[in-house]
Protein backbone atom coordinates (compact mmCIF):
# COMPACT_ATOMS: atom_id res chain seq x y z
CA UNK A 1 0.00 0.00 0.00
CA UNK A 2 2.54 2.43 0.94
CA UNK A 3 4.26 1.60 -2.94
CA UNK A 4 1.41 2.32 -3.99
CA UNK A 5 0.81 6.05 -2.35
CA UNK A 6 4.60 6.57 -2.76
CA UNK A 7 4.09 6.00 -6.94
CA UNK A 8 1.07 8.07 -6.90
CA UNK A 9 3.07 11.29 -4.95
CA UNK A 10 6.11 10.70 -7.86
CA UNK A 11 3.25 10.70 -10.80
CA UNK A 12 1.89 13.88 -9.25
CA UNK A 13 4.98 15.35 -8.05
CA UNK A 14 6.14 14.99 -12.43
CA UNK A 15 2.46 16.30 -13.49
CA UNK A 16 2.25 19.30 -11.00
CA UNK A 17 4.46 21.67 -13.53
CA UNK A 18 2.08 21.01 -15.95
CA UNK A 19 -0.82 22.06 -14.20
CA UNK A 20 0.95 24.97 -12.61
CA UNK A 21 1.57 26.13 -16.03
CA UNK A 22 -1.51 24.89 -17.24
CA UNK A 23 -3.47 26.75 -14.83
CA UNK A 24 -1.09 30.07 -15.50
CA UNK A 25 -2.15 30.10 -19.39
CA UNK A 26 -5.76 29.18 -18.62
CA UNK A 27 -6.04 32.59 -16.45
CA UNK A 28 -4.33 34.59 -19.18
CA UNK A 29 -6.51 33.14 -21.95
CA UNK A 30 -9.63 34.80 -19.45
CA UNK A 31 -7.67 37.64 -19.05
CA UNK A 32 -7.03 37.94 -22.67
CA UNK A 33 -3.47 38.54 -22.07
CA UNK A 34 -2.56 36.74 -24.94
CA UNK A 35 -4.44 38.72 -26.98
CA UNK A 36 -2.08 41.18 -27.89
CA UNK A 37 0.68 38.69 -28.62
CA UNK A 38 -2.00 36.77 -31.17
CA UNK A 39 -2.88 39.97 -33.01
CA UNK A 40 0.83 40.51 -34.04
CA UNK A 41 1.23 36.86 -34.61
CA UNK A 42 -1.71 36.69 -36.65
CA UNK A 43 0.04 39.82 -38.98
CA UNK A 44 3.68 38.08 -39.13
CA UNK A 45 2.24 34.85 -40.55
CA UNK A 46 -0.19 36.33 -42.86
CA UNK A 47 2.95 38.29 -44.19
CA UNK A 48 4.89 34.61 -44.57
CA UNK A 49 1.98 32.71 -46.16
CA UNK A 50 2.16 33.46 -49.31
CA UNK A 51 0.10 34.69 -52.31
CA UNK A 52 -3.83 33.22 -52.25
CA UNK A 53 -6.19 33.09 -55.42
CA UNK A 54 -8.64 35.98 -55.82
CA UNK A 55 -12.31 35.70 -57.34
CA UNK A 56 -11.93 37.87 -60.99
CA UNK A 57 -15.45 38.40 -60.67
CA UNK A 58 -14.77 41.31 -57.94
CA UNK A 59 -13.47 44.33 -59.08
CA UNK A 60 -12.59 47.60 -57.57
CA UNK A 61 -12.75 51.11 -58.21
CA UNK A 62 -10.53 53.47 -55.99
CA UNK A 63 -11.17 56.79 -54.89
CA UNK A 64 -7.39 57.59 -54.72
CA UNK A 65 -4.62 59.63 -54.35
CA UNK A 66 -4.28 60.26 -58.52
CA UNK A 67 -8.78 60.81 -58.47
CA UNK A 68 -8.28 63.14 -55.90
CA UNK A 69 -5.48 65.21 -57.39
CA UNK A 70 -7.59 65.23 -60.72
CA UNK A 71 -10.45 66.22 -59.42
CA UNK A 72 -9.67 68.04 -56.50
CA UNK A 73 -11.56 68.56 -53.08
CA UNK A 74 -13.53 65.49 -51.29
CA UNK A 75 -16.48 64.56 -51.21
CA UNK A 76 -17.29 65.30 -54.85
CA UNK A 77 -20.51 66.69 -56.44
CA UNK A 78 -22.95 63.86 -57.32
CA UNK A 79 -21.98 64.10 -61.14
CA UNK A 80 -18.66 62.52 -60.17
CA UNK A 81 -20.87 59.70 -59.61
CA UNK A 82 -23.16 59.67 -62.46
CA UNK A 83 -20.40 59.61 -64.91
CA UNK A 84 -19.14 56.45 -63.47
CA UNK A 85 -22.75 55.24 -63.40
CA UNK A 86 -22.79 55.87 -66.88
CA UNK A 87 -19.13 53.93 -67.68
CA UNK A 88 -20.45 51.01 -66.02
CA UNK A 89 -23.75 50.93 -67.34
CA UNK A 90 -22.03 49.83 -70.66
CA UNK A 91 -20.74 46.74 -69.37
CA UNK A 92 -24.25 45.30 -67.99
CA UNK A 93 -24.80 43.37 -66.71
CA UNK A 94 -22.68 44.56 -63.28
CA UNK A 95 -23.32 44.73 -59.91
CA UNK A 96 -22.17 48.37 -58.59
CA UNK A 97 -21.49 48.41 -54.59
CA UNK A 98 -20.68 52.48 -53.26
CA UNK A 99 -18.47 51.92 -50.10
CA UNK A 100 -19.68 55.63 -49.43
CA UNK A 101 -23.05 56.83 -47.59
CA UNK A 102 -24.73 59.49 -49.29
CA UNK A 103 -26.15 60.99 -46.09
CA UNK A 104 -26.19 65.04 -47.27
CA UNK A 105 -28.26 66.20 -49.71
CA UNK A 106 -27.42 67.80 -52.79
CA UNK A 107 -29.00 69.84 -55.72
CA UNK A 108 -28.04 66.35 -58.04
CA UNK A 109 -29.45 63.76 -56.29
CA UNK A 110 -32.27 63.63 -58.50
CA UNK A 111 -29.58 63.52 -61.42
CA UNK A 112 -27.97 60.62 -58.78
CA UNK A 113 -31.09 58.78 -58.59
CA UNK A 114 -31.91 58.58 -62.39
CA UNK A 115 -28.77 56.74 -63.14
CA UNK A 116 -28.76 54.83 -60.45
CA UNK A 117 -32.51 53.57 -61.39
CA UNK A 118 -30.93 53.29 -65.22
CA UNK A 119 -28.29 51.03 -64.13
CA UNK A 120 -30.64 49.19 -61.64
CA UNK A 121 -28.17 47.11 -59.89
CA UNK A 122 -26.55 49.54 -57.74
CA UNK A 123 -26.31 49.34 -53.63
CA UNK A 124 -25.39 52.17 -51.29
CA UNK A 125 -24.06 52.05 -47.97
CA UNK A 126 -25.41 52.68 -44.16
CA UNK A 127 -24.08 52.60 -40.94
CA UNK A 128 -24.21 54.08 -37.36
CA UNK A 129 -22.11 56.24 -35.43
CA UNK A 130 -20.11 55.63 -32.70
CA UNK A 131 -23.24 56.88 -30.18
CA UNK A 132 -25.28 54.11 -32.27
CA UNK A 133 -27.01 56.90 -34.59
CA UNK A 134 -27.65 55.54 -37.99
CA UNK A 135 -26.51 56.89 -41.33
CA UNK A 136 -28.67 56.41 -44.03
CA UNK A 137 -28.60 57.57 -47.49
CA UNK A 138 -30.75 60.38 -48.78
CA UNK A 139 -34.56 59.20 -49.13
CA UNK A 140 -34.40 59.69 -53.21
CA UNK A 141 -31.10 57.59 -53.02
CA UNK A 142 -32.25 54.91 -50.86
CA UNK A 143 -35.31 54.14 -53.55
CA UNK A 144 -33.21 54.20 -56.15
CA UNK A 145 -31.12 51.94 -54.87
CA UNK A 146 -32.04 47.69 -55.34
CA UNK A 147 -30.85 47.72 -51.75
CA UNK A 148 -28.44 48.81 -49.20
CA UNK A 149 -25.85 47.08 -46.78
CA UNK A 150 -23.86 48.32 -43.44
CA UNK A 151 -20.46 48.48 -43.46
CA UNK A 152 -19.97 48.27 -39.93
CA UNK A 153 -16.57 46.31 -38.77
CA UNK A 154 -15.51 46.25 -35.38
CA UNK A 155 -11.55 46.58 -34.67
CA UNK A 156 -9.72 44.92 -32.82
CA UNK A 157 -7.45 46.59 -29.98
CA UNK A 158 -4.80 46.76 -32.35
CA UNK A 159 -7.15 48.99 -34.70
CA UNK A 160 -7.47 45.65 -37.38
CA UNK A 161 -10.79 44.26 -38.31
CA UNK A 162 -10.83 40.52 -38.21
CA UNK A 163 -14.41 39.67 -38.23
CA UNK A 164 -17.44 40.91 -39.99
CA UNK A 165 -21.15 40.62 -38.86
CA UNK A 166 -23.07 39.58 -41.81
CA UNK A 167 -26.29 40.61 -39.97
CA UNK A 168 -27.03 43.73 -37.58
CA UNK A 169 -30.50 43.87 -37.58
CA UNK A 170 -31.79 42.00 -40.36
CA UNK A 171 -29.15 44.66 -42.33
CA UNK A 172 -27.10 42.59 -44.62
CA UNK A 173 -23.66 43.40 -44.89
CA UNK A 174 -22.36 45.62 -47.90
CA UNK A 175 -20.78 42.68 -49.10
CA UNK A 176 -23.84 39.95 -48.33
CA UNK A 177 -26.00 42.45 -50.58
CA UNK A 178 -24.04 42.96 -53.20
CA UNK A 179 -23.63 39.30 -53.27
CA UNK A 180 -27.42 38.75 -53.24
CA UNK A 181 -27.84 41.11 -56.03
CA UNK A 182 -25.45 39.19 -58.03
CA UNK A 183 -27.15 36.64 -57.68
CA UNK A 184 -30.20 37.51 -60.04
CA UNK A 185 -28.26 37.72 -63.41
CA UNK A 186 -25.98 35.23 -62.15
CA UNK A 187 -25.29 31.75 -60.14
CA UNK A 188 -23.91 32.01 -57.15
CA UNK A 189 -22.29 29.78 -54.26
CA UNK A 190 -24.31 29.06 -51.24
CA UNK A 191 -23.69 31.48 -48.55
CA UNK A 192 -22.23 30.84 -45.19
CA UNK A 193 -24.08 31.13 -41.64
CA UNK A 194 -25.38 34.38 -41.64
CA UNK A 195 -26.35 34.35 -37.75
CA UNK A 196 -23.23 34.21 -36.01
CA UNK A 197 -19.57 37.19 -37.37
CA UNK A 198 -17.38 35.77 -39.73
CA UNK A 199 -13.55 35.66 -39.78
CA UNK A 200 -11.81 37.52 -42.63
CA UNK A 201 -9.00 35.75 -44.26
CA UNK A 202 -7.02 38.85 -45.80
CA UNK A 203 -5.31 38.13 -49.17
CA UNK A 204 -1.52 37.99 -48.76
CA UNK A 205 -1.36 41.97 -50.92
CA UNK A 206 -4.04 44.36 -51.17
CA UNK A 207 -2.62 44.56 -54.78
CA UNK A 208 -4.21 40.82 -56.04
CA UNK A 209 -7.88 42.57 -56.03
CA UNK A 210 -7.88 43.61 -59.71
CA UNK A 211 -8.39 47.79 -59.04
CA UNK A 212 -8.95 50.74 -60.83
CA UNK A 213 -8.65 54.63 -60.38
CA UNK A 214 -12.14 56.41 -60.18
CA UNK A 215 -10.74 58.78 -63.14
CA UNK A 216 -8.64 56.13 -65.27
CA UNK A 217 -12.07 54.78 -65.47
CA UNK A 218 -14.69 58.15 -65.56
CA UNK A 219 -12.14 59.24 -68.09
CA UNK A 220 -12.25 55.96 -70.65
CA UNK A 221 -8.46 54.77 -69.88
CA UNK A 222 -9.91 51.69 -68.69
CA UNK A 223 -12.17 49.53 -70.52
CA UNK A 224 -16.27 49.03 -69.84
CA UNK A 225 -16.13 45.61 -70.65
CA UNK A 226 -13.36 44.56 -67.76
CA UNK A 227 -17.00 45.12 -65.25
CA UNK A 228 -18.71 42.88 -67.15
CA UNK A 229 -20.55 40.31 -64.95
CA UNK A 230 -18.96 41.41 -62.52
CA UNK A 231 -19.28 43.06 -58.88
CA UNK A 232 -17.65 46.25 -58.56
CA UNK A 233 -16.84 47.94 -55.43
CA UNK A 234 -16.18 51.60 -54.83
CA UNK A 235 -14.53 53.50 -52.09
CA UNK A 236 -12.07 55.73 -50.81
CA UNK A 237 -8.24 54.47 -50.61
CA UNK A 238 -6.89 57.70 -50.52
CA UNK A 239 -4.53 58.22 -47.12
CA UNK A 240 -6.33 59.59 -44.21
CA UNK A 241 -10.22 59.24 -45.36
CA UNK A 242 -11.82 56.18 -44.68
CA UNK A 243 -9.30 54.31 -42.64
CA UNK A 244 -8.93 50.38 -42.37
CA UNK A 245 -5.63 48.53 -41.01
CA UNK A 246 -4.63 45.23 -42.87
CA UNK A 247 -1.76 42.80 -41.82
CA UNK A 248 -0.01 44.38 -45.18
CA UNK A 249 -1.40 47.69 -45.06
CA UNK A 250 0.20 50.03 -41.22
CA UNK A 251 1.26 53.22 -43.16
CA UNK A 252 -0.69 54.32 -44.43
CA UNK A 253 -3.28 52.17 -44.06
CA UNK A 254 -5.64 50.97 -46.82
CA UNK A 255 -9.42 51.95 -47.31
CA UNK A 256 -12.57 50.28 -46.20
CA UNK A 257 -13.39 49.04 -49.49
CA UNK A 258 -11.28 46.45 -48.95
CA UNK A 259 -12.88 44.42 -46.30
CA UNK A 260 -16.06 44.53 -48.25
CA UNK A 261 -14.06 42.93 -51.54
CA UNK A 262 -12.01 40.34 -49.43
CA UNK A 263 -15.50 39.42 -47.81
CA UNK A 264 -17.24 39.00 -51.09
CA UNK A 265 -13.67 37.10 -52.08
CA UNK A 266 -13.98 34.79 -49.08
CA UNK A 267 -17.83 33.84 -49.98
CA UNK A 268 -16.89 32.94 -53.49
CA UNK A 269 -13.66 31.18 -52.65
CA UNK A 270 -15.62 29.36 -49.24
CA UNK A 271 -12.52 30.37 -47.21
CA UNK A 272 -13.49 32.01 -44.52
CA UNK A 273 -11.02 31.64 -41.48
CA UNK A 274 -11.79 28.99 -39.42
CA UNK A 275 -11.30 29.46 -35.45
CA UNK A 276 -11.07 26.56 -32.70
CA UNK A 277 -13.63 27.25 -29.60
CA UNK A 278 -12.40 28.55 -26.42
CA UNK A 279 -13.30 25.47 -25.24
CA UNK A 280 -11.57 23.12 -27.06
CA UNK A 281 -8.31 24.87 -26.38
CA UNK A 282 -8.63 24.86 -22.45
CA UNK A 283 -9.14 21.20 -22.78
CA UNK A 284 -6.23 20.96 -25.09
CA UNK A 285 -3.90 22.95 -22.50
CA UNK A 286 -5.21 20.40 -19.68
CA UNK A 287 -3.76 17.66 -21.73
CA UNK A 288 -0.87 19.69 -22.91
CA UNK A 289 0.94 21.29 -20.27
CA UNK A 290 1.34 17.97 -18.08
CA UNK A 291 1.79 15.65 -20.85
CA UNK A 292 4.73 17.56 -21.67
CA UNK A 293 5.85 17.91 -18.52
CA UNK A 294 6.05 14.47 -17.85
CA UNK A 295 7.70 13.71 -21.12
CA UNK A 296 10.63 15.64 -20.06
CA UNK A 297 10.94 15.50 -16.65
CA UNK A 298 13.77 13.01 -17.67
CA UNK A 299 15.74 14.75 -19.89
CA UNK A 300 19.10 16.87 -18.74
CA UNK A 301 18.11 20.52 -18.37
CA UNK A 302 19.78 21.08 -22.03
CA UNK A 303 17.49 18.73 -23.43
CA UNK A 304 14.37 20.38 -22.22
CA UNK A 305 15.39 23.35 -23.57
CA UNK A 306 16.64 21.96 -27.33
CA UNK A 307 13.34 19.98 -27.45
CA UNK A 308 10.95 23.27 -26.34
CA UNK A 309 12.69 25.33 -28.67
CA UNK A 310 12.19 22.71 -31.26
CA UNK A 311 8.90 22.60 -30.75
CA UNK A 312 7.82 25.64 -30.61
CA UNK A 313 9.49 26.13 -33.71
CA UNK A 314 7.61 23.61 -35.21
CA UNK A 315 4.10 24.55 -33.77
CA UNK A 316 5.05 28.04 -35.31
CA UNK A 317 5.27 26.00 -38.88
CA UNK A 318 2.47 24.10 -38.18
CA UNK A 319 0.25 26.82 -37.70
CA UNK A 320 1.75 28.66 -40.65
CA UNK A 321 0.50 25.71 -42.85
CA UNK A 322 -2.74 25.72 -41.32
CA UNK A 323 -3.27 28.83 -42.09
CA UNK A 324 -2.57 28.31 -45.95
CA UNK A 325 -5.56 26.02 -45.41
CA UNK A 326 -7.67 28.38 -43.62
CA UNK A 327 -7.60 27.34 -40.43
CA UNK A 328 -5.65 29.94 -37.40
CA UNK A 329 -4.16 28.43 -34.15
CA UNK A 330 -3.08 30.12 -31.67
CA UNK A 331 0.25 30.58 -31.20
CA UNK A 332 1.20 32.40 -28.08
CA UNK A 333 -0.54 30.40 -25.33
CA UNK A 334 0.79 27.07 -26.46
CA UNK A 335 4.33 28.57 -26.92
CA UNK A 336 3.52 30.34 -23.81
CA UNK A 337 2.07 27.03 -22.17
CA UNK A 338 5.62 24.72 -23.23
CA UNK A 339 8.12 27.30 -22.53
CA UNK A 340 6.55 27.74 -18.62
CA UNK A 341 6.38 23.84 -18.60
CA UNK A 342 9.78 23.59 -19.60
CA UNK A 343 11.01 26.31 -17.00
CA UNK A 344 8.81 25.05 -14.23
CA UNK A 345 10.13 21.88 -14.84
CA UNK A 346 14.05 22.90 -15.03
CA UNK A 347 13.49 24.92 -11.84
CA UNK A 348 11.88 21.70 -9.79
CA UNK A 349 14.98 20.00 -10.73
CA UNK A 350 17.53 22.25 -10.23
CA UNK A 351 15.58 22.53 -6.20
CA UNK A 352 15.20 18.67 -6.22
CA UNK A 353 18.82 18.71 -7.04
CA UNK A 354 19.97 21.36 -4.86
CA UNK A 355 18.05 19.46 -1.94
CA UNK A 356 19.52 16.41 -2.68
CA UNK A 357 23.54 17.97 -2.94
CA UNK A 358 22.62 19.45 0.51
CA UNK A 359 21.89 15.91 1.70
CA UNK A 360 24.74 14.56 0.23
CA UNK A 361 27.24 17.09 1.67
CA UNK A 362 25.75 16.62 5.34
CA UNK A 363 26.35 12.87 4.80
CA UNK A 364 29.83 13.48 3.85
CA UNK A 365 30.37 16.80 6.91
CA UNK A 366 28.52 15.79 9.69
CA UNK A 367 28.44 13.18 11.80
CA UNK A 368 24.96 11.16 11.54
CA UNK A 369 24.81 10.88 15.91
CA UNK A 370 25.37 13.81 16.66
CA UNK A 371 24.36 16.28 14.15
CA UNK A 372 27.39 18.57 14.08
CA UNK A 373 30.21 18.42 11.91
CA UNK A 374 32.08 15.18 11.38
CA UNK A 375 36.54 14.62 11.37
CA UNK A 376 36.42 15.43 7.56
CA UNK A 377 34.62 18.83 8.07
CA UNK A 378 37.18 19.02 10.93
CA UNK A 379 39.92 19.12 8.73
CA UNK A 380 38.95 21.05 6.11
CA UNK A 381 37.94 24.11 8.52
CA UNK A 382 40.83 23.88 10.65
CA UNK A 383 43.01 24.08 7.40
CA UNK A 384 41.59 26.72 6.31
CA UNK A 385 41.77 28.89 9.75
CA UNK A 386 44.93 27.48 10.13
CA UNK A 387 45.98 29.56 6.86
CA UNK A 388 43.91 32.67 7.43
CA UNK A 389 45.11 33.14 11.32
CA UNK A 390 48.36 32.52 9.63
CA UNK A 391 47.70 35.78 6.94
CA UNK A 392 46.23 37.81 9.58
CA UNK A 393 48.85 37.32 12.03
CA UNK A 394 45.86 36.27 14.77
CA UNK A 395 45.16 33.62 17.40
CA UNK A 396 43.85 30.47 16.73
CA UNK A 397 42.78 28.75 19.68
CA UNK A 398 41.88 24.88 19.84
CA UNK A 399 39.67 22.45 22.58
CA UNK A 400 39.66 18.59 22.42
CA UNK A 401 37.27 17.56 25.05
CA UNK A 402 36.62 14.07 26.37
CA UNK A 403 33.54 12.51 27.88
CA UNK A 404 35.06 11.51 30.78
CA UNK A 405 34.86 7.23 31.89
CA UNK A 406 32.68 6.83 28.57
CA UNK A 407 33.08 3.50 28.28
CA UNK A 408 32.27 2.23 31.62
CA UNK A 409 29.03 4.17 30.82
CA UNK A 410 28.21 2.33 27.82
CA UNK A 411 29.11 -0.75 30.10
CA UNK A 412 26.66 0.35 32.59
CA UNK A 413 23.89 2.01 30.54
CA UNK A 414 24.17 0.67 27.35
CA UNK A 415 24.58 1.81 23.81
CA UNK A 416 21.78 3.36 23.47
CA UNK A 417 22.11 5.75 26.68
CA UNK A 418 25.53 6.18 25.52
CA UNK A 419 24.62 7.71 21.87
CA UNK A 420 21.97 9.41 23.88
CA UNK A 421 24.49 11.00 26.08
CA UNK A 422 26.95 11.87 23.23
CA UNK A 423 23.95 13.47 21.96
CA UNK A 424 23.20 15.88 24.73
CA UNK A 425 26.89 16.20 25.17
CA UNK A 426 27.17 17.71 21.47
CA UNK A 427 24.33 19.98 21.87
CA UNK A 428 25.48 21.48 24.96
CA UNK A 429 28.96 21.98 23.34
CA UNK A 430 27.32 23.67 20.56
CA UNK A 431 25.11 26.24 22.67
CA UNK A 432 28.63 27.04 24.12
CA UNK A 433 29.66 28.77 21.56
CA UNK A 434 28.20 32.11 20.66
CA UNK A 435 30.05 32.86 17.07
CA UNK A 436 29.79 31.92 13.38
CA UNK A 437 33.13 31.72 12.79
CA UNK A 438 33.64 28.52 15.70
CA UNK A 439 33.01 25.40 14.74
CA UNK A 440 32.47 21.97 17.07
CA UNK A 441 32.85 18.75 15.52
CA UNK A 442 32.85 15.33 16.67
CA UNK A 443 36.38 13.88 16.61
CA UNK A 444 36.07 10.61 17.33
CA UNK A 445 34.43 8.17 19.33
CA UNK A 446 33.80 10.30 22.78
CA UNK A 447 36.03 13.10 21.93
CA UNK A 448 34.94 16.28 20.30
CA UNK A 449 36.83 19.29 19.24
CA UNK A 450 36.26 23.59 19.06
CA UNK A 451 38.11 25.88 16.96
CA UNK A 452 38.00 29.27 17.80
CA UNK A 453 39.56 31.40 15.13
CA UNK A 454 40.64 35.33 16.20
CA UNK A 455 40.81 33.56 20.11
CA UNK A 456 43.31 34.08 22.37
CA UNK A 457 43.92 31.03 25.34
CA UNK A 458 41.97 33.92 27.72
CA UNK A 459 38.76 33.46 25.90
CA UNK A 460 39.41 29.95 25.05
CA UNK A 461 39.50 29.21 28.84
CA UNK A 462 35.65 30.75 28.79
CA UNK A 463 34.48 28.70 26.40
CA UNK A 464 36.02 25.34 28.15
CA UNK A 465 34.68 26.95 31.29
CA UNK A 466 31.14 27.59 30.24
CA UNK A 467 31.01 23.68 28.03
CA UNK A 468 31.92 22.29 31.05
CA UNK A 469 29.35 23.99 33.00
CA UNK A 470 26.82 22.82 30.13
CA UNK A 471 27.66 19.38 30.92
CA UNK A 472 27.42 19.79 34.52
CA UNK A 473 23.96 21.37 34.08
CA UNK A 474 23.11 18.07 31.94
CA UNK A 475 23.04 15.91 34.73
CA UNK A 476 23.31 13.06 33.50
CA UNK A 477 23.36 10.15 35.77
CA UNK A 478 27.04 8.17 35.84
CA UNK A 479 27.00 6.11 39.00
CA UNK A 480 30.34 4.31 37.14
CA UNK A 481 32.21 7.55 36.97
CA UNK A 482 35.42 7.99 39.59
CA UNK A 483 34.56 11.70 39.52
CA UNK A 484 31.00 12.57 39.91
CA UNK A 485 27.59 10.88 39.96
CA UNK A 486 26.71 12.89 36.93
CA UNK A 487 28.66 13.04 33.42
CA UNK A 488 31.70 15.48 33.24
CA UNK A 489 33.98 16.55 30.86
CA UNK A 490 38.03 17.18 30.54
CA UNK A 491 39.33 19.81 28.26
CA UNK A 492 42.60 20.55 26.69
CA UNK A 493 43.36 23.68 25.45
CA UNK A 494 46.04 25.10 22.96
CA UNK A 495 46.72 28.50 21.12
CA UNK A 496 48.87 30.00 18.98
CA UNK A 497 49.75 32.29 16.32
CA UNK A 498 49.75 30.22 12.92
CA UNK A 499 53.46 30.54 11.18
CA UNK A 500 54.18 29.45 7.89
CA UNK A 501 57.08 27.07 9.09
CA UNK A 502 54.57 25.29 11.40
CA UNK A 503 52.58 22.52 10.41
CA UNK A 504 48.85 22.87 11.74
CA UNK A 505 48.87 19.04 13.13
CA UNK A 506 51.24 20.49 15.85
CA UNK A 507 48.25 22.63 17.36
CA UNK A 508 46.46 19.47 17.20
CA UNK A 509 49.02 17.51 19.21
CA UNK A 510 49.86 20.50 21.81
CA UNK A 511 45.18 20.56 22.53
CA UNK A 512 45.90 16.38 22.89
CA UNK A 513 48.50 16.74 25.80
CA UNK A 514 46.85 19.47 27.48
CA UNK A 515 43.68 17.17 27.24
CA UNK A 516 45.98 14.53 28.62
CA UNK A 517 47.26 16.66 31.34
CA UNK A 518 43.16 17.25 32.44
CA UNK A 519 42.52 13.66 32.71
CA UNK A 520 45.89 13.04 34.80
CA UNK A 521 44.85 15.82 36.96
CA UNK A 522 41.65 14.19 37.74
CA UNK A 523 39.54 15.21 35.41
CA UNK A 524 36.54 17.62 35.00
CA UNK A 525 38.32 20.11 34.37
CA UNK A 526 40.56 22.04 31.46
CA UNK A 527 44.41 22.15 31.07
CA UNK A 528 45.83 24.59 28.30
CA UNK A 529 48.82 25.18 26.62
CA UNK A 530 49.67 28.03 25.09
CA UNK A 531 52.61 29.31 22.03
CA UNK A 532 54.68 31.01 25.19
CA UNK A 533 54.57 27.62 27.24
CA UNK A 534 56.15 26.43 24.08
CA UNK A 535 58.44 28.99 23.85
CA UNK A 536 56.98 30.12 20.41
CA UNK A 537 56.59 33.42 19.95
Amino acid sequence: MNDIFMEIRRLFGKLLPGWIAMLIVVCFLLLGIFQPLEWMTYNSLFRLRGNTNWNQQIVVVTIDEKSLAEFKQFPWPRTRYIELLNVLDKAQPNVVTFDIIFSDSSPDDVALAKAMKQHGKVILAEAWDTQGKPWFPVPELEQAAITTGHIFGSKDGDGMIRKVQPLINGIPSLGIAAIQTYGTFTKIPPLPNLDKPLSINWPSQVKQMPHYSFVDVVQGKVSADIFKNKIVLVGVTAPGIDVLVTPFNYDPPTGGVYLHATFINNVFGHNFLHLFSPGAWIILLLLAGPVWGLVIVRWHSREKLEFCIGLCVIWECFSLLMLKINYWLPVAAPITLLGMTTGIVIWQYNIHLKAQNQILYRLANYDSLTQIPNRRQFDEYFQQEWKRMAREKSALSLILCDVDFFKRYNDTYGHQAGDSCLQKVAFSMSQAIKRPSDLVARYGGEEFVVILPNTTVEGAMIVAEEIRSQVKILAISHTASEVSQYVTVSLGIASIIPVPDLPSAFLIKTADEALYRAKKEGRDRFCMIASQDLGIN
